[in-house]
């Protein structure tokens, strides 16, 4: 529950900055907005990097996706490779 709940709140935030993208905010609260995506950008592609990397081929084959799940939900999405383990 936790681990869904989180997800669904990393979706809104990653809505919330790519709509100030498309429609920006009044001042103050777009450059918030655009430092809070460079940060998540990052912070979420270092990670994937990082997996992307580290996995072989046959694991790259197996879930094609799977650094990319990574890049949107961050550490909830590895706490759900636990939980399933």
């Amino acid at each position: 529950m936790f681990i869904l709940l989180g997800k669904l709140v990393y979706s809104f935030i990653w809505l919330f900055l790519l709509f100030n993208l498309v429609h920006p905010f009044p001042k103050p609260a777009n450059i918030v907005a655009y430092v809070g995506l460079a940060a998540f950008v990052l912070t979420h592609g270092l990670q994937a990097w990082m997996l992307q990397s580290t996995m072989t081929n046959q694991e790259k084959e197996q879930d094609k996706f799977k650094a990319l799940k990574l890049f949107i939900f961050g550490v909830f999405e590895t706490l759900s490779w636990k939980n399933k383990k």
